[in-house]
């Protein structure tokens, strides 16, 4: 039987990230591998196969460990960068 991802072509790291969103408040990203970018306006972040861009105001992050963080602050974008 062939799995879901290996038929749409993705690696298996590529199924390994996972990201909630609590309204335009708060993002939560499992499978962060670093961060590329911080300040209040904007928090690049590496994940596998994919970096992820938020933009907005008062960006912080408000937890960070060594696979997982917290964005929090009035987010307005959200890009997914290959």
């Amino acid at each position: 039987m062939h799995r879901p991802e290996k038929l749409l072509g993705m690696s298996d790291l590529s199924m390994h990230g996972h990201m909630e969103l609590n309204g335009n408040r708060e993002a939560v990203v499992e499978g962060c591998s670093g961060v590329l970018e911080y300040d209040e306006t904007v928090v690049r972040i590496r994940t596998p196969g994919q970096v992820v861009r938020f933009t907005g105001r008062g960006l912080s992050i408000r937890c960070l460990t060594a696979d997982a963080l917290v964005v929090a602050g009035y987010i307005t974008g959200i890009e997914f960068l290959g």
